[in-house]
């Protein structure tokens, strides 16, 4: 705003003054004060995970908006006489400074019920939102999220690895609230040196501003848990040198907010060897059409949310990457999709949406030249269809018969623009 105090001393001084100088020196204050970009900013108030398992402690609040901006968070319970989630020093009511994170405590949840809570933040600007957030029921196997659309359920295997990458993102408008969000979350195979799925969840978020290709081809430098030793990743760093190509599972162009969240993308653990035909043919014109039915514009990104799960289906054949470590080669790669029908946007948790709310789609492709030339809609499939492929179980979260009908379904092109010609 301007500084009108400062524009009546030039008033006050006008008797020593020329008008020139005066009205050049009051359009300066006016110009000055206006001229915040600050002020521009949109407030907008975010939790790191709106739902978390039986076993988490903390949560986060993030907000943006203006500098120097204030604001007031409430916590409410479904019911008022528990206390399991609270601010620092046990208190349901705290002030902060926005743009400062904002830590929310959690008891550990073992009933078998969910728990619900909602946070109203209120901000000196005016403005106000209202958070919801869930703590779901006691499971033996708390690390798996099964509020994670995208999650498959886990299968036990000696040699599988179940690790989820976590990454901050940076705001971008009131629809792209940074904060620390998960990347991927992966199945890996130490025996074969691969991962069998690769589940991520794809939104503007995630692939705005465009930071860019980073190319960091690298191993996973196990930054986070659990470990995965490098003598059980593959050698991509300098290709496989049998004259494959090192293709993605969570794709390097879904992932463009930062460079650190780029560069998870080329760790070895997301990446398979593909045949070169097939992956600079059908796989890429695939990935670009996935991101064509994300949410990433404005209109879209309000609520709704693309979940993905791309894998590996292996036969047995194997190569040697140039450090002499054998890694499974896949005979086909698959993906699987689901999200809400197109243009429906609610603002819902997707286990509370019915089979009729809901579109998926899967897609199986043998990796080899053939694969490459194969049409979109020839690989189209349900996703039962991978299931029996793969043996692996997807949409666990979902009600047990809103999952079964979903997946049953053949693909219904209306929904998946572009399929029918691709």
């Amino acid at each position: 705003m301007p500084d009108f105090d400062t524009f009546w001393m030039f008033f006050d001084c006008s008797r020593t003054t020329g008008w020139p100088t005066l009205i050049l020196a009051a359009l300066l204050v006016l110009f000055t004060g206006c001229s915040d970009d600050d002020d521009a900013v949109e407030s907008a108030a975010s939790l790191a995970a709106t739902t978390v398992n039986c076993s988490t402690t903390t949560n986060t609040l993030s907000t943006q908006g203006p500098s120097g901006a204030t604001f007031v968070a409430t916590i409410s319970l479904a019911d008022a006489e528990e206390s399991w989630c609270s601010f620092p020093s046990n208190t349901s009511v705290t002030t902060g400074i926005v743009g400062q994170p904002l830590e929310l405590d959690i008891e550990e949840n073992s009933s078998d019920q969910y728990r619900a809570a909602e946070i109203s933040v209120t901000f000196s600007t005016g403005y106000s939102t209202l958070l919801k957030m869930w703590q779901m029921p006691a499971t033996s196997n708390p690390g798996f999220q099964r509020a994670w659309g995208e999650q498959p359920a886990y299968r036990q295997g000696a040699d599988y690895i179940y690790k989820t990458y976590h990454t901050s993102l940076r705001s971008t408008n009131k629809y792209l609230v940074g904060g620390s969000r998960r990347n991927f979350s992966i199945c890996f195979d130490a025996a074969n040196r691969v991962a069998l799925w690769v589940a991520y969840p794809l939104h503007g978020c995630y692939t705005t501003p465009k930071s860019g290709r980073t190319d960091a081809w690298s191993y996973d430098p196990n930054d986070q848990l659990p470990e995965i030793p490098q003598s059980q990743q593959a050698y991509i760093v300098d290709t496989y040198g049998t004259g494959d190509t090192r293709g993605h599972q969570c794709p390097s162009a879904d992932r463009y907010n930062t460079d650190a969240t780029n560069a998870m993308t080329f760790y070895a653990t997301n990446i398979m060897p593909q045949n070169y035909s097939f992956n600079s043919g059908s796989w890429v014109t695939l990935e670009g059409l996935v991101r064509s039915w994300a949410p990433l514009t404005v209109t879209k990104m309000r609520y709704d949310t693309l979940f993905v799960v791309t894998g590996v289906h292996l036969s047995g054949k194997t190569i040697r990457d140039k450090k002499g470590n054998e890694v499974g080669y896949p005979s086909k790669c698959w993906k699987v999709l689901l999200k809400q029908k197109r243009d429906q946007n609610e603002n819902r948790q997707i286990w509370e949406f019915g089979a009729d709310e809901l579109q998926a789609i899967g897609f199986i492709f043998t990796n080899d030249r053939a694969g490459g030339e194969m049409k979109l809609s020839e690989a189209a499939c349900t996703v039962e269809e991978v299931e029996q492929l793969t043996g692996f179980t997807f949409f666990e979260n979902l009600d047990p018969a809103v999952a079964a009908e979903v997946k049953s379904r053949e693909p219904d092109t209306a929904q998946w623009p572009g399929l029918a010609i691709n």
